[in-house]
């Protein structure tokens, strides 16, 4: 048998078109290079999320640490300001911003209850509460994948407590002599200010018998709504009433027929004799037709030098022992009779022997002593007046006056000097 032969199945290919497998066989390729890129790409787009979450938390981290740094340099201030205390702007800088905590290159705002504070300006604190705003600018730039800037801002309120330390003033506190019986009002003429509550009340402590002779002391003082006090120290002296006739015969008058101690004799004879009226006769108080003149004015010097010498013996500043020279003619005049009928009353010697005085005899009795002790510079305050008289000197280079009548010796004006008092005013 003939076999025949196996015929072969030809695929006829149409002009154009590509083989089937080779088709497919580019189309695995492509897909394959896609991946692979998406890979690359998934890989670089990892990294560069990665880098810039690391960069980002880095520098987030950094403002965070500028920001905590800035905020601890501004100081908590806790302390309260007395009121009128003036700061200036470097005064209010140095005790709010501790300046070394800062970061580098942070700026600086103040302002003080909402108005701006800056260097040159100063701020007086009143009673009340100041707002103070401390504002700290820190401009901070960094790069990550271009150069970013971020201004850090720190911002603290600090309220700052001012208080009322300082005390009224009171006016016209002054020392007062009065004789038994009189009515008297402590608190006549004394006012008292406070520089925040205004005219306040002015109260007393302490009490005057007006009906028995002595010296008091009280207090006049005044207390602020802050409870800031003053208070001043007031003498009252309580005189015995005036009598009208001396009370002391037994030591002579000044009539020629009188006859005095052993050392006076009459008006005539004995030591009276060759006594000449002089002008320091006539400055301690003795009258030209005082036959014993002489002999009571050197008895009362006796007195006075012994009293002068027991002083400075003591030592002291002048001031110290004038005060203690004035205590001491008080001591007399506290014993004695106020007076203006004995013919001694305005002497050294009527003081220290008869017991009878007036502000004149215990004036001259302290300038009598003063001059014992040394003292030259020496002033009769209202001398021959009708008014309270005094001693005007210089103590330790400063002017001052004594008195002894009330016992008191200081520097500056008495209290009853207007003039003088207007002067220094």
């Amino acid at each position: 048998m003939k076999k025949e032969a196996k015929s072969e199945k030809i695929t006829e290919v149409k002009e154009g078109e590509k083989p089937k497998n080779k088709s497919k066989k580019t189309i695995i390729i492509v897909v394959t290079i896609i991946i692979i890129l998406l890979v690359i790409l998934a890989g670089v787009g990892t990294y560069l999320f990665m880098y810039n979450k690391k960069a980002t938390v880095k520098y987030e981290n950094k403002i965070k640490e500028i920001s905590k740094q800035n905020s601890m340099a501004i100081i908590d201030y806790k302390e309260e300001v007395d009121n009128n205390t003036t700061w200036t702007y470097e005064d209010l800088e140095s005790k709010l911003i501790d300046k070394d905590k800062l970061a580098k290159g942070t700026e600086v705002k103040i302002t003080i209850n909402d108005e701006v504070f800056k260097e040159g300006d100063t701020y007086t604190f009143v009673i009340g509460e100041t707002k103070i705003d401390i504002y700290l600018n820190k401009t901070y730039t960094y790069k990550v994948f271009k150069e970013e800037t971020e201004v850090i801002e720190n911002k603290k309120e600090i309220v700052i407590t001012i208080k009322d330390t300082v005390a009224p003033v009171l006016e016209g506190v002054k020392n007062q002599t009065i004789t038994v019986g009189d009515t008297i009002d402590l608190l006549k003429g004394i006012t008292a200010k406070d520089e925040v509550d205004g005219d306040i009340e002015v109260k007393v402590e302490g009490e005057v018998d007006t009906k028995k002779a002595g010296t008091y002391k009280v207090k006049i003082y005044a207390e602020d709504k802050s409870g800031n006090r003053a208070e001043q120290e007031m003498t009252v002296t309580v005189k015995k009433k005036t009598t009208t006739t001396t009370t002391k015969p037994s030591t002579g008058s000044s009539s020629s027929s009188s006859s005095g101690s052993g050392s006076s004799g009459s008006s005539s004879s004995g030591s009276t004799s060759g006594c000449t009226y002089t002008a320091k006769l006539k400055k301690h108080g003795y009258k030209s037709n005082d036959k014993d003149a002489c002999n009571k004015d050197d008895q009362a010097t006796k007195v006075a030098k012994q009293i002068a010498d027991e002083i400075n013996s003591k030592g002291g500043t002048q001031l110290e022992r004038v005060r203690a020279a004035a205590e001491r003619v008080n001591k007399y005049v506290e014993k004695a009779t106020y007076t203006n009928q004995d013919p001694d009353y305005r002497t050294a010697y009527g003081l220290f022997f008869k017991g009878v005085y007036t502000c004149a005899g215990a004036t001259r009795t302290l300038i009598l002593i003063l001059e014992q002790m040394g003292f030259t510079n020496i002033t009769h305050a209202n001398e021959n007046g009708d008014t309270h008289q005094w001693v005007i000197l210089t103590m330790d280079g400063k002017k001052g006056f004594a008195d002894g009548q009330i016992g008191q010796a200081d520097y500056g004006c008495h209290f009853v000097d207007d003039e003088c008092i207007a002067a220094e005013g």
